[in-house]
């Protein structure tokens, strides 16, 4: 956690918070609300707030904007309802006075050179800290794997972020037999990462049982040539890729409509036929 949030009250967890609006208790966090995170779970939380009635609500992230692991879609969405992203800002304590927050300590961060996992570390820039006021504070910070359930001693090689070392080929952890995949080894990712990882693992497993060696699945790969584009002649009209229209942000913010509205037949027909 971080420091200073026990025993303060409106510390709130990002996907219990989500949870609970799907579930109808929708009760507004507070008047100025801090969302702690970088994924979905935050830029969600974030524009939440916002339809719940909150005058101001801001997300820390401690990387820039290009590296936030959000498409920008719903970024341009969550800043264009008024949600202020801090960039390059890591949140470092929580205020309280009386049992209640009343804001966050939060201090500057410049990228560091990639780290194994190709992520650029940030770092603290010394004399840059700074207060944003709050009365509540959601944490929707990445989340990582339970290994609880392992017994003392359980021998498995753990990465100082918490997930399985395995054979980059095979998936074999540094135990004869066991094998792992998905998020316990790459951290937070996609769904269809998760799903070739067990693909990956299915066929190492069956090697393994077999007796047989490991070995690669082979790719059959396609062949590729580079077309290089041509110029349309002036009587053909050069046609853009339509829009997603959507609800105006002043609009959507008090409600919890659907924000794409969706194209009308005239352009779906016309993307249906490629015209």
């Amino acid at each position: 956690g971080l420091a200073g949030e026990d025993g303060l009250q409106n510390v709130i967890d990002g996907i219990t918070f989500l949870r609970n609006t799907n579930l109808g208790k929708r009760e507004k966090p507070g008047d100025k609300v801090v969302v702690i995170g970088d994924d979905s779970v935050a830029i969600d939380s974030a524009r939440v707030c916002l339809r719940l009635g909150c005058e101001e609500v801001h997300i820390v992230y401690a990387r820039s904007k290009e590296l936030m692991p959000v498409s920008p879609p719903e970024i341009e969405g969550a800043e264009s309802e008024g949600v202020k992203i801090q960039y390059l800002t890591a949140a470092t304590k929580i205020l309280g006075k009386a049992g209640k927050v009343v804001g966050i300590e939060c201090v500057r961060t410049e990228l560091g050179e990639p780290d194994p996992r190709e992520r650029r570390q940030p770092s603290l820039i010394k004399d840059s800290q700074f207060v944003i006021d709050a009365d509540a504070i959601i944490c929707a910070r990445g989340q990582e794997p339970d290994l609880s359930f392992l017994e003392p001693g359980h021998g498995f090689e753990i990465s100082e972020w918490n997930l399985f070392v395995v054979d980059p080929d095979t998936l074999q952890t540094n135990i004869l037999g066991v094998f792992a995949g998905g998020d316990a080894v790459t951290g937070s990712a996609t769904v269809i990462e998760a799903i070739a990882a067990g693909r990956r693992a299915a066929n190492s497993i069956d090697n393994w049982l077999r007796g047989e060696k490991f070995f690669k699945p082979y790719k059959v790969c396609k062949p590729r040539m580079r077309v290089e584009a041509i110029e349309l002649p002036e009587e053909f009209e050069g046609i853009t890729r339509p829009k997603m229209p959507s609800l105006p942000a002043e609009k959507r913010i008090h409600n919890f409509k659907e924000v794409e509205i969706g194209f009308t037949e005239e352009v779906a027909i016309c993307e249906a036929n490629g015209v």
